[in-house]
């Protein structure tokens, strides 16, 4: 049921207003500046506080993202990056940051040289452009929803042809965002397929006091070192902080779900709230989960990064023999979503 400014229907919120785009919708845009001119942007407003941008030319990516004017995603120095930027060997280098970044589709993960062919980290798609299939406010059994859907494509002559399509949707009176990924392989032979969703969070919702609940299971390091504990906190920004990457193996799962939760107190307009986001996604499709913190001063970031694999490469892993692969044919998906809250703090998060 919708609950909208003290309208409770459909009905009674368009009687008071001429136009839906009043209260929620998307605005299609372009960049004209800067290293990012020329990209394509759709700012979704969805009524009920929360908005954010899809990067149609990178990927269908989700970039800025803020609830109750609260920013909620990551955004690194680099600003907006064309695609024509993109660079194998760095993709620090291109890199937006935002709240989903998407690694993949043949490989992510640390650079590696897989059978004489070398790899860069975390693949190219984040840098390809989708072509854009649908963007849509409707009305669908009383609820006003925001859809939108793109279709990336990652292939090369005489190699890989996979295809990525993506759907975004949200609805008014919710703070939630779904995400829905469906990859194909649509050649004729089996592919390499390695993906990542890489989600990133900043601050104010990361800081000294912020709690991530990690559903238990086993950890290891990737990059660092000595004891796994101390991964549900976060420290203040630290002069010369160095990143950090763990991998969660087995992160318990509730009817197919894993969900992880980063809470922490901020002060809006004047006030203490506590604000929260939980993320779910489907752990038979992304089994492996790596946490990054970067504690750093001007970086200060957390990654929460659910992926079909490890990211020590996709060498190491064909080695090992748990090399991801879609025969002809098949298609995977990644079902993911995203929900806000803000409240009124209590004494201790």
């Amino acid at each position: 049921m919708l609950n909208i400014y003290g309208q409770h229907d459909k009905q009674s919120l368009l009687e008071h207003i001429a136009d839906i785009r009043q209260i929620a919708g998307f605005q299609r845009m372009e960049l004209v500046g800067g290293k990012g001119k020329g990209n394509e942007v759709i700012q979704v407003r969805n009524g009920s506080g929360l908005q954010f941008h899809i990067a149609v030319s990178r990927a269908f990516d989700i970039g800025m993202c803020e609830f109750y004017g609260i920013p909620i995603a990551w955004m690194s120095q680099n600003g907006p990056v064309s695609p024509f930027s993109y660079e194998r060997d760095n993709w620090n280098h291109s890199f937006e940051g935002g709240l989903l970044a998407t690694c993949g589709l043949i490989t992510m993960g640390k650079p590696s040289i897989d059978e004489g062919q070398a790899f860069g980290p975390h693949g190219r798609i984040s840098s390809t452009a989708a072509e854009l299939l649908q963007t849509e406010g409707r009305w669908h059994d009383g609820q006003y929803e925001l859809i939108f859907r793109g279709l990336v494509r990652e292939s090369a002559v005489n190699g890989e042809n996979l295809t990525m399509e993506r759907t975004i949707v949200t609805r008014l009176g919710e703070n939630r965002i779904y995400i829905t990924d469906k990859v194909t392989n649509e050649s004729f032979q089996p592919v390499e397929h390695l993906m990542m969703h890489h989600f990133n969070f900043g601050f104010p919702l990361i800081g000294e006091s912020c709690e991530i609940n990690i559903p238990p299971g086993p950890k290891r390091w990737i990059n660092g070192e000595g004891p796994t504990d101390g991964w549900s906190g976060f420290s203040a920004p630290m002069d010369n902080g160095q990143p950090t990457v763990m991998l969660h193996e087995d992160a318990r799962a509730d009817e197919g779900n894993v969900r992880v939760q980063i809470s922490n107190q901020v002060i809006h307009n004047g006030q203490t709230c506590k604000l929260t986001l939980q993320l779910d996604y489907d752990k038979a499709a992304s089994p492996c989960l790596t946490q990054w913190k970067h504690p750093g001063k001007g970086a200060y970031v957390l990654g929460i990064e659910p992926g079909n694999a490890s990211t020590e490469g996709r060498a190491v892993h064909r080695e090992r023999g748990t090399l991801p692969m879609l025969a002809p044919g098949e298609q995977k998906s990644y079902t993911f979503c995203i929900e806000l809250q803000l409240s009124q703090a209590q004494s201790s998060l």
